[in-house]
């Protein structure tokens, strides 16, 4: 038997199959899928004739004209050779050579013959590090808020009035550093809450922080270069500038965030230190008034940048909140960074970057041609929500609720701990700000043990350690923003379980991190 009837006999055995495994192919889509499988499974050998077209077809009971066009679809593909007037012939080239991801109408491979492609040093480094076990999006997890407190039909009714009235020019990919719109109503909200200096065109919209903090990188910083961060700190930005080929350098934080280093002889200079002054994470220090005169004093000193994350700068539940360490720059080393993900919607995927006057245009440009612009209408959305007065009538309802929900976080805790917090063993060790609780354990406690026990009772709770450098802290972090006050005594039932055997027997321990400032709840741990 030729070739050309060992594939037609063939065929004709297959092609019911074919087709129940394809039904919703075109019958084309399926035959390509066939006559492909025919070749690379050896059942056409290498350079052997096919059959013609009229001839398979009639095996089939299909069109001619469905199956020329799979002849010459093949051919295109490499697949087969068609001679002149002489036939169509199976490439000469080896099955193997030929195989190729599953293409239309095939049934997923379920053979892999190899393993996946090998991670760069920085993406094994990033799969292995253990954060990701710890992240379970349960109750208490950070990263999370109530989505059911945000005022939705005021959104809808926004966006379906701008959908009225838009135009082709908001179709375009926009301007360079985001809707103008935006950037105004962004500049006018920090002016009037953050007492930050800029004007429009200094602000420039990414897609959330770790975009911003790489923007900054790219741009502002060479391979090699000092990179001063907090320890414990902040895990993306971390990453992200080491990413960069910063050589970085953690310093340990105190009550009242980041102290200023004294410059040893012969020490490089930092290119870049990254703050959170307003609210450290995770520890909640805040940084007095003197000591951030002291860090510009020190930036513009050394020619070194102040990259001031204003992290849940909206959440302070006692006092005035202190103004932003840009808002006291005079010689423009401070760049600014903030994020709409915990006061929108995480989703709405608008952060910004406020930079000193000199850099609108590169840093413009840059984002547009490494990121792109976003999405220019949710930005003339959210512009809206801005100027209209929502946003600010927004957080306010939040910071309220935030409130409540702190105060009985706490309130649990108490109840629950109560023992342990009496003689030492366990410290709140976060201010009165923020949407979460840092909890500081005893050096002897493994942190990590205890979240995996509270994670297995369906609380999540992530521990200090996983945020230090050099400093050996542990503790564990607690969000409310996404859980009632009505669930959190049941909530902390569980995680007070996972916590007592760990904290079981011992007596009063002398704490390692930094004593807590602005709540009167909060105590040295």
């Amino acid at each position: 038997m030729n070739s050309s009837s060992q594939l037609v006999d063939w065929m004709q055995h297959a092609w019911p199959q074919a087709r129940g495994d394809a039904p919703d192919a075109t019958a084309g889509a399926a035959l390509r899928a066939l006559v492909r499988r025919a070749i690379l499974e050896g059942v056409v050998p290498p350079g052997a004739r096919l059959p013609s077209s009229r001839a398979l077809a009639a095996a089939l009971g299909l069109a001619r004209n469905t199956v020329v066009p799979v002849y010459e679809q093949l051919e295109a593909e490499g697949y087969v050779v068609a001679g002149r007037g002489s036939g169509t012939y199976a490439c000469r080239i080896a099955p193997d050579m030929l195989r190729a991801p599953a293409m239309e109408g095939t049934a997923p491979r379920t053979d892999h013959r190899g393993a996946p492609p090998r991670l760069s040093v920085r993406g094994a480094r990033y799969r292995s590090d253990p954060v990701h076990a710890f992240w379970t999006r349960q109750p208490f997890c950070p990263g999370q808020i109530d989505v059911h407190l945000f005022p939705l039909k005021t959104w809808n009714r926004l966006q379906h009035r701008l959908l009225r009235q838009l135009d082709r020019a908001q179709l375009d990919a926009g301007e360079p550093g985001g809707a103008p719109a935006l950037r105004d109503a962004i500049a006018g909200h920090l002016r009037a809450t953050r007492g930050v200096r800029c004007r429009p065109e200094q602000i420039i919209l990414s897609d959330g922080t770790a975009e911003s903090i790489d923007l900054v990188a790219r741009l502002m910083c060479n391979p090699g270069d000092t990179a001063i961060i907090e320890d414990p700190g902040y895990w993306t930005a971390t990453h992200v500038l080491a990413g960069h080929g910063l050589r970085l350098d953690p310093r340990p934080v105190d009550a009242h965030g980041l102290p200023v280093p004294s410059m040893r002889r012969g020490a490089p200079v930092p290119r870049l230190v990254y703050l959170t002054p307003s609210n450290q994470f995770p520890t909640g220090g805040v940084m007095p008034l003197a000591r951030r005169l002291a860090w510009l004093h020190y930036a513009a000193e050394h020619g070194t940048l102040l990259l001031e994350d204003d992290y849940d700068s909206e959440y302070r539940y006692e006092g005035s909140p202190f103004p932003s360490l840009q808002g006291l720059d005079t010689a423009g080393r401070v760049i600014y960074l903030g994020t709409f993900s915990k006061t929108i919607y995480p989703g709405v995927r608008i952060a910004y970057v406020v930079v000193p006057q000199g850099l609108e245009h590169v840093f413009a440009e840059a984002s547009a041609d490494f990121y792109g612009d976003g999405d220019h209408f949710v930005q003339l959305v959210l512009a809206a929500f801005i100027h209209e007065g929502h946003y600010r009538a927004h957080v306010r309802n939040l910071r309220r609720e935030y409130a409540a929900r702190r105060g009985a976080l706490l309130h649990a805790l108490q109840e629950e701990l109560r023992p342990q917090m009496a003689d030492g063993r366990l410290r709140i060790s976060s201010g009165a700000r923020g949407v979460y609780v840092t909890l500081a354990l005893p050096a002897w406690v493994d942190d990590r043990a205890v979240a995996r026990a509270a994670i297995s009772g369906g609380v999540t709770a992530i521990p200090l350690s996983m945020y230090t450098q050099r400093v050996d802290w542990r503790g564990l972090i607690l969000s409310f923003a996404a859980t009632s006050a009505m669930q959190i005594p049941m909530l902390v039932e569980r995680l007070a379980a996972a916590l007592r055997p760990a904290l079981d027997g011992a007596g009063t321990i002398a704490q390692t991190a930094p004593a807590a400032s602005g709540s009167s709840r909060a105590s040295a741990a």
